[in-house]
């Protein structure tokens, strides 16, 4: 690192304990360094530390601390010195699904999953010493297909990790260990596959989804919502044409999941079969039908002290790229839907919380940005700010409260939370990464509010 970045990176650190300023930490990034919201969490924070990982652009996996007091960072450390066994560094550096997620045990240590895709259950690693970065080991098998990990601690013992198996077909579920990560077991039925034979809805056997998840403050209960991805040539009636794959995907949906019992249902608490196809999706667990407007990825999700969900996505309008962020919430029987900013592209990222005041609080990818673009690092859609919109407790009224963007004349994509260690989300820290150049390189950042 260059003399200057690290002036720069001090400097920005000092800046940002007095007033919520972003911190770069890894200037080496590639595409989706931090992924979207299909894969987390990507950044820990324990007593005042906080652990970040990030794929490089060679498509390696690095770690590195933070001190929030002093505002020092450790040294990147490569999860991968003295690995070239356990991996194939080509495929790494094509396929950005390989970026890394983490999370902590019970006994303090940290456990980083890589490389997961398709046929591949990735690289698991614990580090060899409780919240210490330099040392780390193999660890157990998960499964021997995974596909967009997402952690959740459930409690204080046991680290539930959710994914698809196999392919843009296969199915969704999730493996739970109870002791620190070394044994994982699983329901006896997948909780989602909507291409599962027979076919019983429309498009069926074409039938993919990406999911995002959230899992109550008990721990008993998963969240799911999830996205329709047509896995064949359709043509869009209201674009009047074929769209991109980026772009080939609809409607959002619901199902929560018991985790005592494996028994899934609806949001009115109706029993479902498990897996759950496309017609059973369509007809007991849909939120929102967008009438062939894209909703690329998966919403942020916030559960309320009742466990009731709410969401937040972009959504197309007048072309497939153009979008808008929309604020989903349960009416007395319905779903209400809120629009309260455009954006460039449908998998331009957000985060939604909530204060304790009960106002909610949206953090989004918006301004100018390409709507559309095959190349390198701008390929999943870019915005020029990083903005932070509240309001009020019914989500009814929102509005501008501040620009969290770090520099001007970024490209800015994919807000992650950080997680606690006891599993909640941190409300004064959050993750962006950021590009200058198409064909540049990634920098990604650590918010943190300001004193």
């Amino acid at each position: 690192m260059s003399l200057r970045s690290r002036f720069f990176i001090a400097l920005v650190a000092c800046c940002s304990a007095l007033c919520g300023q972003a911190v770069p930490f890894a200037e080496n990034g590639g595409l989706k360094m931090l992924y979207d919201n299909r894969m987390y969490p990507q950044a820990l924070e324990h007593q005042g530390q906080v652990f970040m990982v990030w794929r490089a652009k060679s498509g390696l996996p690095h770690i590195r601390s933070y001190d929030r007091k002093s505002g020092g960072f450790s040294e990147p450390f490569s999860l991968v010195e003295s690995m070239d066994e356990l991996l194939d560094a080509p495929k790494y550096k094509r396929d950005h699904h390989y970026a890394p997620i983490l999370w902590n045990d019970s006994s303090g240590h940290l456990h980083v999953l890589f490389g997961c895709h398709v046929t591949s259950g990735g690289v698991h690693l614990v580090s060899k010493q409780p919240w210490n970065i330099a040392g780390w080991r193999q660890g157990p098998a998960i499964a021997p297909s995974i596909s967009y990990p997402k952690a959740h601690r459930l409690g204080d013992s046991e680290i539930l990790l959710y994914f698809r198996h196999q392919g843009h077909l296969g199915y969704w579920t999730y493996r739970i260990s109870g002791d620190d990560g070394e044994t994982w077991t699983g329901p006896e039925a997948p909780p989602i596959d909507l291409s599962l034979e027979p076919y019983d809805g429309a498009h069926a056997e074409h039938a993919g989804s990406y999911h995002t998840t959230r899992v109550s403050r008990d721990g008993r209960s998963l969240h799911i919502a999830f996205i329709w991805k047509v896995e064949k040539p359709l043509f869009n009636s209201r674009y009047e044409g074929q769209l991109s794959d980026h772009t080939h995907r609809y409607n959002l949906y619901y199902l929560k999941v018991d985790l005592l019992t494996g028994k899934a249902h609806t949001y009115e608490g109706d029993e479902l079969e498990t897996p759950v196809r496309k017609g059973v999706a369509d007809r007991q667990c849909l939120i929102w039908n967008t009438d062939e407007r894209v909703a690329a990825v998966g919403p942020s999700i916030y559960l309320d002290e009742d466990d009731d969900p709410y969401f937040l996505l972009p959504v197309s309008g007048k072309t497939p790229y153009r979008s808008t962020f929309y604020f989903v919430r349960r009416g007395k029987d319905r779903w209400v839907k809120t629009a309260f900013s455009g954006t460039s592209h449908p998998f331009n990222s957000s985060h939604l919380d909530r204060a304790d005041d009960g106002t909610f609080r949206a953090v989004l990818v918006i301004g100018e940005g390409e709507s559309h673009s095959e190349d390198d690092m701008d390929i999943y859609g870019w915005g020029t700010r990083i903005e932070e919109w509240v309001s009020d407790p019914s989500g009814e009224n929102w509005k501008f409260a501040r620009n969290l963007s770090a520099e001007p004349g970024t490209k800015y994509q994919n807000i992650q939370f950080v997680s606690r260690a006891s599993g909640e989300r941190a409300k004064d820290l959050l993750l962006f990464y950021g590009w200058r150049e198409t064909f540049g390189t990634g920098t990604g950042f650590l918010w943190q509010a300001g004193e």
